[in-house]
């Protein structure tokens, strides 16, 4: 018998979490090459993310609400 386990890709760069609000400012989680994350921050000023090193924690990005699709599609 043959037995499939599902696991996580870990392509680095992959988005994991997408779009969430925390405090005013639009945050993700984006997978690294060793398979844990990092937390980015969009940028609106120059319309990137980048590193959110220390601005906020893990468990705030994944207790905050989701955005809507329509939001999160339109690549801010």
């Amino acid at each position: 018998m043959q037995i499939t386990i599902a696991k996580p890709i870990r392509t680095a760069g992959r988005i994991v979490l997408a779009p969430r609000q925390v405090r005013g400012r639009y945050v993700r989680i984006v997978a690294l090459a060793d398979g844990s994350g990092r937390i980015e921050l969009y940028d609106a000023e120059s319309g990137a993310w980048c590193d959110a090193y220390e601005e906020c924690s893990f468990s705030e990005v994944w207790s905050a609400p989701a955005l809507p699709m329509s939001f999160a599609m339109a690549g801010m």
